[in-house]
């Protein structure tokens, strides 16, 4: 690890959730710990912000029917409050990525064009989609749509 990237875990308040050489993982409030990382100092973010699926439904997993809501931090607050979340940890993920950094974000079809258009508003170029093939995905118990 360089001085500098001991000088940047020096200045962020949360413990990292893993470390490894030059490699270090934050699982917390991304807005908090963006907001004490130096403009211009990382070289890739992966990010999985909330899906905002919270919503009293159920599902079905191993035969048994569960709860979705995975708790207050993914209930959705309507289109327009959702969007101004993912713009603005978007934004911040700007401040703080090198110029030649990069931007993994994960996301379903529920979230990803909010994240999607955040991304475009923000001059950000989206390079490209990866789709994978998830085996033990969710029922379709509406049979409304596709399964993802």
């Amino acid at each position: 690890m360089t001085v500098a990237e001991r000088k940047i875990l020096a200045i962020v308040a949360e413990k990292p959730y893993f470390l490894k050489d030059n490699f270090v993982l934050y699982n917390g409030d991304s807005l908090r710990v963006l907001a004490q990382l130096p403009e211009d100092s990382i070289d890739m973010i992966f990010a999985d912000p909330p899906y905002n699926l919270s919503n009293g439904g159920f599902s079905v997993h191993a035969g048994r029917m569960v709860s979705v809501n995975k708790g207050v931090w993914d209930v959705s607050r309507g289109f327009e409050s959702d969007y101004a979340f993912h713009y603005q940890w978007l934004e911040a993920c700007r401040r703080v990525l090198k110029p030649e950094g990069t931007l993994w974000v994960s996301g379903t079809y529920h979230s990803i064009y909010q994240c999607g258009h955040a991304l475009q508003s923000l001059g950000y170029h989206i390079l490209n989609d990866i789709s994978w093939f998830k085996p033990n995905a969710s029922p379709n118990l509406s049979c409304r749509f596709f399964t993802a």
